[in-house]
């Protein structure tokens, strides 16, 4: 069996682990707080499932994934605001404090100048920075709205893409390439949509938690090409990924 078949068949099979540790840590919530135990409220609420959630994606991710920590500060805010006294005065500048963390948190964690993408083989390879003007990658952080991208790049090398509370709405119909790239998407509480040429062969690699990838092409024009492999790669937190193609 081929080293990249080898590698796929385990990311599918951790994909699929976790996707089951979740369902599970979501169906013990539900039990324990159908059962009226005497414990306080706000361990079995919503907000602490949440927060769970969150701590969860941000440990598979190796601390590298900001969608889990925004989870997790979702949950605390929407906890302390439920279930613990604020004065009027501390209360009003939660929301605010809220977006600043946010902020920050994207800063900080902004990706190293060098990531690891896969060649053709599938195996780890270290890619120059892709930060500078360089058409060739694809780097968009979108919060709290929406952004358009047209890629015309003909030696287009993958990227990332980063949605929280918005959407970003990737064109790749001009763009070309050849061999196998990583396309990173991180959707929380948002949503990114990919149109791909018909000859592309998408590969689907996601953790998915209340969200998911949909592939929308129709049959006739999706094509398996092996020389061109789009893998996507990431996470869809209370969001989702759709890809298209057009003829």
């Amino acid at each position: 069996m081929r080293n990249k078949d080898i590698y796929g068949r385990r990311k599918h099979e951790k994909n699929g682990a976790f996707r089951g540790v979740i369902i599970l840590l979501v169906g013990v919530f539900l039990l324990f707080h159908n059962l009226d135990l005497d414990i306080p409220e706000w361990i079995v609420s919503w907000q602490m499932l949440i927060i769970g959630i969150g701590i969860m994606i941000w440990i598979k991710s190796e601390f590298r994934n900001v969608g889990g920590v925004i989870m997790i500060l979702l949950g605390c805010v929407f906890m302390v605001r439920e279930y613990f006294y604020l004065p009027y005065d501390v209360d009003r500048f939660i929301w605010p404090g809220f977006l600043i963390i946010i902020g920050l948190l994207f800063i900080v964690f902004r990706p190293s100048s060098h990531k690891k993408y896969l060649d053709v083989e599938d195996e780890p390879k270290v890619v120059p920075d892709l930060y500078p003007a360089d058409e060739d990658y694809i780097n968009a952080e979108v919060v709290f709205s929406g952004e358009n991208r047209l890629i015309v790049s003909k030696k287009f090398k993958g990227g990332r893409i980063s949605a929280v509370f918005g959407g970003c709405d990737v064109n790749l119909l001009q763009a070309d390439f050849d061999g196998t790239i990583v396309l990173n998407c991180d959707c929380v509480f948002g949503g990114v949509e990919l149109v791909v040429p018909a000859n592309w062969e998408v590969k689907i690699m996601t953790s998915s938690v209340f969200g998911g990838v949909e592939d929308k092409r129709p049959i006739e024009l999706i094509g398996a090409n092996p020389n061109k492999v789009l893998i996507i790669k990431g996470s869809c937190v209370f969001g989702g990924i759709e890809i298209k193609s057009y003829s």
